[in-house]
């Protein structure tokens, strides 16, 4: 039988209510004779005296302190080697002289390593270094909006001081399958080739990967200007990004009045390793704060590659094992439990959703070395940028070959699935095309439609940055490319005629547009209206004779016969060849 209780009086001091040697010890020894001996004979007499024995119990009351001490053996670039913390516990708070706070990182049998979130100045070897007792919290709330603020979430951006609602431990255990639901409501980018060909879910984490210099912070940046009005609470996290790039970010929230629902979260390559370390940490756990209490979240950790150079420096410096490209054994681990913490919460945990969007950097492309390859498999789906793509003049330079969304339609609107369902394949078929005729093959007129269908909506699936597009704009503009309305349109024309056709659209045309943004599916009444506006806009083709849903038209229908008879055509004129 085990008897007593502990209360914890404040992060130090601990009182032990101990009643071994008292009552119980009494109570099993009468508990045991009563037993042996067959009982009192009656029930009534036996249950006074137990409980008058219990009444009597005067239990030990015993007050220990819960910290110990120890004392530096060593410091240097923010790395402290500590001896005498033996119970403390790994990843807890410790504090050094002059009130530096440092977290305990690995735990060896006659020494503790610990990383300090403070200046090292003033420590020395043989300063004193004691427990606290807890583990790193962060200030949350809904006052860290439009603020800036470092890895510990203090402000950094001359501001008034934070108040902050609540504190919530930076590393916290992931949500169970119990706890979650499917992800089934779109997160909308307002990036047009993402939203069509790899939409991201409420709850989803997915990956954008690609070198340096060609785009990722550009449409991270620009999924979180697509959150306005939408209820989402947005956190960037810079993870050792210059300041110069930082403050572009900052700058171009700003403008775009993206900062009244954005957090910033900044840990400065000049900073010490912790800071870099905890920022993705300090992040999540300020995005989670949203969705424990029933809201939104979508959180930008730019990037996780120089995250991971950052922890294999820590690990270094404590002299920890290292594996594969020196990283330490268990640098899946670390982003595994951090990513991980994305989820949809079930309707009894509340129903809010946290949504990753982590970013990873390669070298002259391969996806394959150990970061990307760990991080993909965590995640639920990759974004590519293509460094081929992006010199063709392409943006986003998304590669749709290699980008994919595992939660795919389920996370998409379905207007738009049904709207985009046969862009993938047509662009899959250009590409294809494109490379066959690059050697000069003649190609027949429907491969010459093909042709002309793929690079316009190559066209228009480009975009300018900072400038994401509502989703009944994506719409309209995907229905009329899907079903042939630009074919006629020179390539060069692409972008002004699209411009063009949405202030046709939202002047022309604005409960058209309201039903788009409104009606969950395209009905036939739906579709019909929308035809019906593509067609009134001058310069545009008729489009193809069947819906959008069903393949285009065939080269033996109507005049494409006719032109048929003439001979094949040239891949690069169009026009009949002998």
């Amino acid at each position: 039988m085990d008897a007593g209780a502990v209360l914890y009086v404040g992060p130090e001091v601990r009182v032990v209510l101990d009643a071994r040697w008292t009552w119980v010890t009494a109570l099993e020894r009468v508990t045991r004779e009563l037993c042996e001996s067959g009982g009192l004979g009656d029930a009534a007499a036996s249950f006074e005296y137990l409980k008058d024995l219990i009444a009597g119990a005067s239990p030990d009351v015993v007050v220990e302190e819960l910290y110990d001490t120890g004392s530096v053996l060593d410091i240097a670039d923010g790395v402290a080697t500590v001896a005498g913390l033996r119970d403390v516990g790994s990843q807890e708070i410790v504090e050094f002289q002059g009130g530096v706070l440092g977290i305990a990182f690995s735990l060896m049998a006659e020494r503790v390593g610990c990383v300090l979130l403070g200046p090292e100045e003033g420590i020395r070897e043989g300063s004193d270094v004691r427990r606290t007792g807890h583990l790193f919290k962060v200030p949350v709330g809904e006052g860290m909006a439009g603020r800036i603020v470092n890895a510990v979430g203090r402000p950094v951006d001359g501001g008034v001081p934070l108040v902050a609602r609540a504190h919530l431990p930076a590393e916290r255990k992931a949500p169970g399958i119990v706890d979650r639901q499917p992800v089934d409501r779109p997160l909308h980018t307002g990036i047009k080739v993402i939203d069509a060909l790899v939409p991201i879910g409420r709850g989803q984490r997915e990956l954008v990967i690609g070198d340096r210099k060609i785009g990722k912070t550009t449409l991270a940046v620009d999924a979180i200007l697509a959150q306005k009005g939408q209820g989402v609470t947005c956190v960037y996290c810079a993870i050792g990004q210059k300041a110069s790039s930082v403050q572009r970010v900052v700058s171009t929230l700003a403008e775009h009045g993206a900062l009244d629902y954005t957090v910033v979260v900044l840990a400065m390559p000049s900073e010490q390793p912790a800071f870099r370390y905890l920022a993705p940490y300090t992040a999540c756990a300020i995005g989670e704060y949203q969705m424990d209490r029933g809201g939104d979240a979508f959180v930008v950790y730019d990037d996780l590659s120089k995250h991971a150079v950052t922890y294999r420096e820590m690990s270094a410096l404590l002299d920890r094992p290292v594996g594969r490209e020196a990283y330490p054994g268990d640098i899946f681990y670390i982003h595994s439990r951090l990513l991980e913490r994305a989820a949809r919460m079930s309707v009894e945990c509340g129903g809010g959703s946290l949504t990753a969007l982590p970013i990873v950097e390669t070298l002259a492309g391969d996806i394959s070395a150990f970061i990307p390859t760990n991080v993909i498999s965590i995640c639920d789906g990759q974004i590519v940028l293509d460094a081929a793509t992006f010199n063709e003049g392409t943006r986003p330079a998304m590669n749709a070959g290699l980008s994919v969304s595992r939660v795919g339609g389920a996370a998409q609107d379905r207007i738009m699935k049904q709207v985009a369902g046969r862009l993938r394949i047509d662009l899959a078929q250009y590409d294809e095309m494109a490379q066959f005729v690059k050697f000069g093959a003649e190609v027949d007129e429907a491969t010459t439609r093909q042709l002309a269908r793929g690079e316009r909506a190559r066209e228009l699936l480009k975009q300018a940055q900072h400038a994401p597009m509502p989703v009944e704009h994506e719409a309209l503009v995907l229905y009329a490319a899907v079903n042939g309305y630009f074919d006629p349109v020179d390539v060069a024309e692409v972008g002004r005629v699209e411009a063009e056709l949405i202030e046709h659209a939202d002047v022309q045309h604005p409960t058209v547009m309201a039903s788009v943004r409104e009606t969950p599916d395209l009905t036939p009444a739906l579709e019909t209206r929308l035809r019906e506006l593509v067609e009134s806009f001058p310069g545009l083709a008729s489009g193809d004779s069947e819906p959008q849903g069903k393949a285009p038209a065939t080269p033996e229908d109507g005049a494409a016969e006719a032109s048929l008879a003439e001979g094949p055509l040239s891949a690069e004129t169009g026009e009949a060849v002998a």
